[in-house]
This record gives C-alpha cells, sequence and structure tokens, in this order.
C-alpha cells in the first residue's frame, strides 16, 4: 500500500511540474494563519509586537479554515501547513489543531505539518513538524524567554515522531551561535535536521548585513560537507545572499490564508519593503524545484512532500 501511495504522489507532483512548464500555475503548499495567539513574546516577533493593532478576527473558524483547504485542494494544493502564533493553542470551541489535521487528512493532502516553539503538547497526527529552534540554551531563551530552551527540549523527550525538524531564524543576536546550534541538532536524537533562514524584517535592526550573511551561508556549507544535519540546499544557501528575490520568487507555489480570511499568493510580506530583505529559504526551493534541480527536489520531497499514511 506505501508504494502505491508513493507512486500516486509522484505522479500528481509530476504532472503540477509539467503543467508549470506549459504555463498552467497551481498551488503546491496551502499555508493556513489559523491564529495570532502566543504564550510566547520572542523579540524578532512582528506578530507579538503588534497584535493589538491587528485588524479582524484573530482566529479562524474550523468550517472557515476546512472551507479554505478543500478550495485550495481543488486548485492543486497537496501540502498543508498550519502556521500561528503559536498553532498549537488554537481551538474553536472543542475543535483544536489535530481536529484541522485530520480534516487535511481526510480531504486528501499528502502532507500536513505546522510550526510550533515546542513548549506545548507535540501533535504526533502530523507528518511534518518544525520546531523553531534560535540557539542553544543561553541564546534561545535570549531571544524567546526564560527557561524556553529547556521546555522545548522536554517536550521532544516525550515525542517518538519520526519527522521533526528545527527551523532557525538567524539574525545578528545568534549569529555566533551557529555552529553550536547546528552541532546540538546533530546530537539531538529527536531532531531529524534544521533548515536555516535569515530574518525577515521588521524589526530592521536584528537583520545582518551583507557579510555577515556570506560568513553564515559559508558556514553552512562547510558543515554540510562534514555531515551535519542542515536541510537547507546548497544551491538555496548560495540564493539566500539574494536579498530582494522579488523577481525570482514563484509566488504562485505557495499560497497564504490569514485569520481574517485575505490571501497572498507566495508571502504576506509580497510587494512591501520587507520583500526586499526577505530571508526565506523556503521560496529559494521552490524556485528550484520549478526549475528542475535535482537536489532540491529529492532533497525536500522525502521530508516535505511525501507521507505514506492515506
Amino acid at each position: 500500500m506505501g508504494k502505491l501511495i508513493s507512486a500516486r504522489q509522484y505522479l500528481h507532483y509530476a504532472g503540477w511540474f509539467f503543467e508549470a512548464k506549459l504555463g498552467i500555475k497551481k498551488p503546491l503548499v496551502n499555508t493556513m494563519i489559523i491564529g495570532y495567539e502566543c504564550d510566547l513574546r520572542c523579540k524578532h516577533c512582528t506578530i507579538a509586537a503588534n497584535a493589538d493593532a491587528i485588524p479582524g478576527p484573530r482566529a479562524m473558524t474550523f468550517d472557515f479554515a476546512v472551507g479554505k483547504m478543500n478550495e485550495y485542494y481543488k486548485k492543486g494544493a497537496r501540502i498543508l501547513f498550519f502556521e500561528g502564533g503559536e498553532p498549537t493553542l488554537w481551538k474553536d470551541g472543542d475543535k483544536d489543531l489535530r481536529d484541522l489535521i485530520h480534516a487535511g487528512k481526510s480531504i486528501g493532502y499528502f502532507v500536513t505539518g505546522y510550526t510550533t516553539h515546542g513548549t506545548n503538547v507535540i501533535m504526533e497526527e502530523s507528518d511534518v513538524i518544525s520546531v523553531s529552534l534560535d540557539g542553544t540554551r543561553e541564546i534561545h531563551d535570549s531571544i524567546r524567554g526564560p527557561g524556553v530552551f529547556d521546555m522545548l527540549v522536554a517536550g521532544l523527550e516525550k515525542t517518538t515522531h519520526p519527522n521533526i525538524f528545527a527551523n532557525m531564524v538567524v539574525m545578528k543576536p545568534n549569529l555566533d551561535n551557529v555552529r553550536a546550534c547546528v552541532e546540538f541538532v546533530a546530537t539531538n536524537k529527536r531532531i531529524k535536521g534544521i533548515m536555516l533562514n535569515f530574518i525577515t524584517p521588521p524589526p530592521y535592526d536584528l537583520v545582518p548585513t551583507v557579510e555577515e550573511k556570506k560568513a553564515i551561508v559559508e558556514l553552512a556549507l562547510k558543515l554540510k560537507k562534514e555531515g551535519y544535519p542542515i536541510l537547507n540546499t546548497d544551491r538555496a544557501l548560495k540564493e539566500l545572499l539574494d536579498e530582494d528575490y522579488s523577481v525570482k520568487c514563484p509566488y504562485w507555489v505557495s499560497w497564504f490564508v490569514l485569520p481574517d480570511g485575505s490571501e497572498y499568493t507566495g508571502c504576506p510580506m509580497k510587494g512591501t519593503e520587507s520583500c526586499k530583505k526577505c530571508g526565506f529559504d523556503a521560496v529559494r526551493e521552490y524556485r528550484l524545484i520549478t526549475r528542475g534541480n535535482v537536489e532540491t527536489i529529492t532533497g525536500m520531497s522525502k521530508r516535505f512532500a511525501l507521507t505514506k499514511q492515506e
């Protein structure tokens, strides 16, 4: 059964790729910002800093979320990611994130995932889980709050989930901690690898200089050669140095839906000043996939695009 499922998924992605080459551009990823609530106040988070000023609903209802999942599934999306805020805090009556994950699977999404700061329960139902890790204990806590690192590690010890990866936002406060963070991931049995991103502002004062970014990219490429589990592809790491990625960005690959119902291709920051300082690795990987880059297709698909579950 697993082989049959994989074959069906490969066929869908192959069809999506060739249609894109013919100019028929369909979304691949549906990212749902299900709510803005979070129990941390990280120094680089613009949502937390501007929570009171965000207009409209602060969270999706279950029915609205399921409706959007169905809509984008029909458009072609097969990867579903839940974001926040902190998505594990989302509730609508007796519904929580688990119900959204189950709904996504029932609709037919190949992969469901979510991003979390990791101090709450790990929801095993998800195919892939991204935990935010901005450094080793002292640095991580200086960015996210006292005791957060230990709570994250303790939470990971309670799960046997096979597909958890760390997501590090590289910025001025943790520039000198990248190697130590990668080394920590390499020794942690629960985390299968780490993705490196540069901060996308605001705040602008935390953005590394171009020279600082070059040093981090060189370090990451070196660590990869040494066998450390950095999940970014080599080409995407190098393209992180193209800060203004607006011309290259394949906006149509990923769609974002916000709690107020607004929808964005590529990123809610599209067309803003923030877009000119883009630090997201994912959009680089998406572009390389659309261009047929073999390293990216094979590296990303086995962790983020394929599942053996129906």
